[in-house]
């Protein structure tokens, strides 16, 4: 028995990609964010075709990625949480300044917020950078993404929380 083309598993992925959606919607209770890990799986999905004996197999691994897909999807934003709450901990007492405090506070909020505004994959790769202090080129090989789009994400994760702070102060 041969494997699926590439061909033959990205048709099923676009034939299964609506409920793909709405069972990560579901479970992740977003539909925004669904889509984002849907197109996430859908970058993912060309690496695995020859691995795929049949569309059922393809059908039966595409639901089960999904399915994986919003279980670590709350597993990173756990995680997340738990390193923003600890990241205010080490805010707390800092400055002997009530007013430098209150400041400290706001911005560790603004930033919390505009972390949480980012798509998916630009919060992903921030994380790992500057959390796990991976390297592009280890984030790329992780994500399967190119070291190029890394460097896009990050920056356009910096941008998007300088900007926000910006704004707060003004």
């Amino acid at each position: 028995m041969t494997a699926l083309s590439h061909g033959e598993l990205m048709d099923v992925f676009i034939g299964l990609r609506a409920q793909i959606e709405r069972i990560l919607a579901s479970r992740v209770g977003c539909p925004q964010t669904a889509a984002d890990l849907a197109q996430d799986m859908y970058f993912r999905v060309q690496r695995v075709a020859a691995e795929l004996p049949n569309e059922e197999e393809a059908r039966r691994y595409l639901l089960r990625m999904a399915t994986n897909a919003a279980t670590d999807h709350f597993r990173v934003e756990g995680r997340r949480a738990e390193i923003l709450s600890g990241l205010a901990l080490l805010f707390e007492g800092v400055e002997s300044d009530p007013a430098q405090s209150v400041i400290n506070g706001d911005q560790m909020r603004v930033i919390e917020s505009a972390l949480t505004e980012l798509p998916p994959k630009c919060r992903e790769v921030l994380f790992l950078s500057r959390v796990e202090g991976m390297t592009h080129a280890e984030i790329a090989t992780k994500l399967g993404v190119s070291v190029s789009l890394v460097e896009k994400y990050m920056v356009r994760a910096l941008l998007h929380c300088r900007t926000r702070l910006l704004q707060q102060t003004n």
